[in-house]
């Protein structure tokens, strides 16, 4: 049995890559519910139980009580016959605690927007161990059967699948090239209406990452020049007081998505001529569903912006620098 971890709707994208390109039997999906409407509408407009051999759900929240009920509801599906585990969020407390106390054969690592290239990076190229012990949830997990994590060395028998590329790979690399989502994205774009998007960007105006004002800002910057009116799609987590303020500028249509941005543009019969951002994976993803798009990467010049954010962005601008976009 293959078993498949989902959590977002970007994650249920690539997991369904995934499962396309090793062309895997026996698929079993573990779906974390969405806990807000826009992330619920996105997930059902993209979820086709059709394409699982078994689909399980269960709420985001109590980690430490849920996640005991996965790995007991995954043992008794697939009894000793676990092949493959396909997740994300590798260094989370989550997958650490299935990958504890189940015996997969291999481990499938797939995207997770940009933290994909923050957990290489930090965390599978230097093989890290993972230990972070907590007293209190150890013991809670002890009472329903569950082994802790305790300290857990690096899953040698690890592969990655991603859309970023990671040159001299400690492990064995497959890219996704998204052929999936490509194929069922439509590009009979000749009664597309042509549009400038401004992707919208996660955490603004949160500690550490670019605040409201020069947000705005930036904006307001992607009118000036351009030959088609600009369309702003919001990031999935946005807040409302964000929300409302882009939503106050003028001749900016705020439009909000019925799935990912990926598949969004298409359904709405949207064609992308500029694609603005600051560091968001659509960028990435959106240039190789629309080669033809010009992508314009924002520079932020805050001193408050995080370190994480400068990292992708000077990922993205080496990128976009060697394919010319």
């Amino acid at each position: 049995m293959n078993v498949f971890l989902v959590t977002s709707p970007f994650q249920y994208i690539c997991a369904n890559e995934a499962r396309e390109t090793y062309k895997t039997k026996n698929n079993l999906l573990v779906l974390i519910e969405q806990n807000n409407p826009i992330g619920q509408k996105q997930m059902s407009a993209l979820f086709n139980e059709q394409d699982w051999d078994t689909v399980i759900s269960f709420p985001r929240n109590r980690r430490t009580s849920i996640t005991p009920k996965i790995i007991k509801a995954i043992n008794q599906l697939c009894s000793s016959n676990l092949e493959t585990l396909f997740y994300s969020e590798y260094f989370a407390w989550r997958s650490k605690l299935i990958i504890r106390n189940l015996p997969f054969r291999k481990h499938i690592f797939f995207d997770d927007g940009t933290m994909t290239f923050f957990d290489y990076y930090d965390h599978i190229e230097p093989k890290n161990t993972f230990y972070r012990p907590r007293w209190l949830q150890d013991f809670q997990l002890r009472l329903q059967g569950i082994k802790p994590i305790g300290k857990l060395i690096f899953f040698e028998n690890t592969e990655i699948f991603s859309i970023f590329k990671f040159p001299n790979c400690v492990i064995k690399y497959r890219e996704n090239t998204l052929e999936t989502l490509k194929s069922n994205v439509e590009h009979q774009t000749t009664q597309f209406t042509p549009y400038d998007i401004f992707i919208g960007q996660g955490s603004v105006d949160e500690k550490g990452r670019i605040n409201i004002d020069e947000y705005i800002e930036m904006i307001k910057s992607s009118q000036k020049g351009s030959d088609y009116p600009v369309l702003y799609i919001p990031h999935r987590t946005e807040s409302t007081h964000v929300s409302e303020q882009v939503k106050k500028l003028k001749n900016i249509t705020y439009h909000q998505p019925s799935y990912p941005i990926e598949i969004e543009l298409s359904k709405s019969r949207i064609m992308p001529k500029n694609i603005i951002g600051l560091s968001s994976t659509a960028l990435y993803t959106l240039s190789k569903i629309y080669p033809s798009s010009s992508i314009q990467l924002v520079d932020q010049k805050s001193a408050a912006q995080g370190e994480r954010d400068k990292r992708i962005q000077n990922y993205l601008n080496n990128y976009f620098l060697s394919t010319d976009n």
